[in-house]
Parts: structure tokens; sequence; C-alpha cells
């Protein structure tokens, strides 16, 4: 880790070198996730009440796990409704270019850098009709664990929460703080839906807890639900989930 910490500085030090970086990494980032993104085969199991939102033209805060975003790719008929908060780091950069090329829009800001300037941008894509990813667990975990920014958003911009949940049969787990999952070429992958969840814009600190403790039941509920899908074992007892046809 030492030697690849003093690398990344060093190339940051040369400007042309750092580029060569971000286009190198860009270019297989961005030509990897057509090759295997084509190739799944997606499982969409959704809520009556979730189904309905989705088929609408009114546009929703998508919650998702930060590892399992791969699930983005397919979560809507087309990528152009959805715009993805991204950060203001260098490696930011790079996934903003890949997101852009793959269609999405994105906004850019996190916690540490333009947060304000995020969620601005992230409100006029709102208004505009688009769906806003949000990682609940992001930016730095711990993962699953549901932050109050995106309580906070839904108050702020009247769109309500769909839950979702991705997973795929077969992938490689790898390293980090999320856990990411990178699922392996034409594998399976289902996708769950919840209801939408509404959040008014005059509430307390109690009962913005209340709702944050709300969706992390849901999505931890929809996560083993998910997880368990392809060995067998699973049983869609929450909130009126259908069984897949």
């Amino acid at each position: 880790m030492g030697s690849k910490f003093r690398l990344r500085h060093v190339m940051a030090k040369f400007p042309v070198l750092d580029r060569f970086r971000t286009n190198l990494l860009t270019f297989i980032c961005h030509n990897g996730t057509i090759f295997f993104g084509s190739s799944y085969r997606i499982i969409k199991i959704a809520t009556p009440r979730a189904t309905q939102y989705l088929d609408s033209d009114k546009p929703a805060l998508l919650a998702v796990h930060h590892g399992r975003m791969v699930g983005l790719l397919d979560a809507l008929n087309e990528r152009k409704r959805m715009t993805i908060l991204i950060s203001k780091s260098r490696d930011g950069e790079m996934i903003a270019r890949i997101v852009t090329a793959l269609g999405f829009s994105v906004a850019r800001g996190s916690p540490g850098r333009g947060a304000i300037e995020g969620t601005r941008q992230l409100l006029r894509a709102g208004r505009q009709g688009k769906y806003l990813a949000v990682t609940v667990d992001g930016p730095r975990g711990p993962i699953y664990e549901v932050k109050s920014g995106i309580i906070r958003l839904a108050q702020i911009s009247g769109m309500p929460i769909l839950p979702f949940v991705a997973r795929s049969k077969m992938n490689f787990w790898m390293w980090g703080w999320d856990n990411f999952m990178a699922p392996l070429w034409a594998t399976p992958m289902i996708y769950i839906y919840d209801d939408p969840i509404y959040v008014p814009q005059e509430l307390t600190d109690e009962e913005a807890e209340k709702l944050r403790l709300q969706l992390q039941t849901r999505m931890e509920c929809m996560r083993l639900q998910a997880d368990s899908y392809f060995q067998g074992g699973m049983r869609l007892t929450s909130a009126a989930l259908p069984s897949p046809q």
C-alpha cells in the first residue's frame, strides 16, 4: 500500500503522467463495463407500488448500497433518466467520465469537497425529472449503514425514496470498506425494488431518525433476500414483495 500511495502522489506532481493515468484507467473501466454489463441477465422483482412508480414519469431518490452500484446499469429503462453524485476527487474525475460515457448524468460533490454545490446540482436534476442515485452508506461506510443524508435530501427535494438492491449469482467481492460486487460475465442478476418512502418537508429530528431506521431495516431485509435468491432460499416476506414469475 505504501509504494502505491507514493506512486499516486508522484504521478500527481506531473500533469502529463496524471492525465495518462486517468485516460488509461477511464478507457479500461469504461470498455470493461460495457463488455460485462451487456452480458448480464436481469431478473426484476418489485412491489406493486414500486412498479407503479417506476412506470410513471415521476422522479425519485434511488437508494442503493455503495458496493452494489453495478446494479445502476439497468436499474431504469433509460440511463439518461438518472443522475449520480460523484466526488470531486481525482479518482472521482475518472469515475465521472466513465459514468457520463455510459449515458448517465452526474453531479459533483462530496461531504469533504463541494457538498453544497453537489446538492444544488442534484436538486436541479430532480426538478428536470431525473432519478437521483444515492449511495446510502457512502462515501466511506460503515457498510450497509444508512446515513441521514438521503432523508434530508428527500425532505428538501420532495421526492420519495425508492429502496433498491442488486445481487449477482456469480461475482468477485472486491477489496475496500464497501465489499464491492463485481459480477462475472453473463451471470444472472436480481434487482429488488420496494415501496416508495415519502418524507414530509416538516419533521423533527426524532421523526427523521425513525425514517432512517425504516429505510435501514427495509434495505437490510431486501439485501438478505437478494443474497439468498440464487441459493434457493429466498422467501419474500416484507411489504408484499411478489414471487418471481
